[in-house]
């Protein structure tokens, strides 16, 4: 087997900057960060198999409005609507009162396929306030898909609703899923597979980007930075789009991958408190900020790192995504541009029979995020676990176009 990389590392969005503090070394993950098994089966056996050390992780989120100095955490979730009220301004309590009515018929409507339309159509049929659009659901939605605002409307409200089923009825930071991380990062699980295909005879390629890549009869022809090689069968392991842009000649089962379009993130690791709550005793693993109001709201997720990895280090390390506000120069340890596919219902009516895409008879294989995890369902998707079982899914394509076996069911 022969892997080209065009980055000079593995792992893609698994993707640990190591930190020297003193004598210990600090794995800080930057992307892909916590799984939990009962959502994950397919990365939690990979990581068994791999005998990687893994840990749990306290799912808690903080909401925090910098322009209001108001903030509430997900333990608030947990109290009746007296103690609410008690702490609270009725905002707030209008807001809680929506949130629980969401996580309790969203779930519902999810069953009797009310929920197979546009997240903004869903919310004007049900109801829901702007204050609670704008207060909850574009917070979480944000930070879930790394997507701005604007574009949440779009996606399927069944696919933010599954997104709820799989990580706790409060989305990311949530209590009620069984959260566990890579222990030292996730580096951790690339290393041990990285070496172990090295032990089995693999030629892992760093710094290779790939061209350009041909069907040829019965092989299948790469163009890397060393010239044209040929090979049995091929798997695009990266972005539907950038995949497209290799392909020679895609076909008109591959082409269908045209409606998935993906946006740009800016990431940065760092050290600025400033862009947490003001009140340290209000931050959380997940910490979901905003500034301005309604259509003019920014938002962002700010990764506590120290919290969500059990770091024992002696600075708070943050992950800001498309944070709005200036992060101190001095601060900056590493910044990251990552790109994500934007779920709309064209993507979503794709994932009926997406997988068919790598059963039409060409030796190039496709895998990626955008496909969706076929144990979990066609709205799980957009994860690590819907990209793992997509790497799955093409070693069983190109295992049933050699009429070999597949592996999995």
């Amino acid at each position: 087997m022969t892997l080209f990389e065009a980055d000079s590392r593995l792992g893609g969005h698994a993707n640990t900057i190591e930190v020297r503090e003193g004598e210990k070394t600090l794995g800080l993950d930057t992307a892909f960060i916590v799984y939990n098994e009962a959502h994950y089966p397919m990365l939690t056996e990979f990581f068994r198999e791999l005998d990687v050390p893994t840990q749990d992780h306290p799912g808690r989120f903080s909401f925090f409005d910098l322009d209001r100095g108001r903030s509430y955490v997900s333990e608030d979730f947990e109290r009746t609507e007296e103690e609410i009220a008690r702490r609270y301004d009725a905002d707030f309590t209008g807001l809680w009162r929506e949130a629980r009515r969401f996580q309790t018929e969203a779930p519902r409507d999810f069953v009797r396929k009310r929920a197979d339309i546009p997240l903004g159509e869903y919310l004007d049929r049900n109801g829901y306030s702007a204050a609670f659009r704008y207060g909850f659901v574009v917070l979480i939605a944000t930070a879930a898909w790394s997507v701005p605002a604007e574009r949440i409307w779009e996606m399927p409200a069944s696919t933010v609703i599954a997104f709820f089923f799989a990580h706790g009825h409060e989305g990311l930071g949530g209590r009620t899923a069984p959260w566990r991380t890579v222990t030292g990062g996730s580096v951790s699980y690339v290393r041990r597979a990285a070496d172990l295909l090295t032990r089995s005879g693999a030629d892992l390629r760093l710094n290779a980007p790939v061209k350009q890549v041909a069907q040829d009869g019965d092989q299948v022809v790469v163009h890397g930075p060393g010239g044209p090689e040929r090979f049995d069968h091929v798997v695009l392991a990266t972005h539907a789009d950038d995949a497209l842009a290799v392909l020679a000649e895609p076909t008109a089962a591959q082409r269908r991958l045209e409606v998935i379009r993906y946006h740009g993130t800016r990431t940065v690791l760092h050290t600025d408190a400033s862009v947490m709550p003001a009140d340290r005793e209000r931050w959380r693993s997940w910490n979901y900020g905003r500034v301005g109001e309604g259509e003019d709201q920014r938002s962002w997720v700010v990764y506590y790192l120290n919290e969500l990895q059990h770091l024992r280090a002696g600075a708070d390390y943050f992950v800001t995504l498309d944070c709005p506000l200036p992060i101190r120069e001095d601060a900056v340890i590493q910044e990251m541009a990552y790109r994500h596919p934007v779920f709309t219902t064209e993507v979503r009516a794709l994932q009926r029979d997406i997988h068919t895409i790598n059963d039409d008879g060409s030796r190039i294989k496709l895998a990626g995020s955008y496909f969706h995890s076929r144990k979990m369902g066609i709205d799980i998707i957009g994860s690590h676990e819907s990209a793992f079982d997509s790497g799955a899914a093409a070693a069983d394509a190109v295992r049933r176009t050699a009429g070999i076996a597949p592996a999995r069911a």
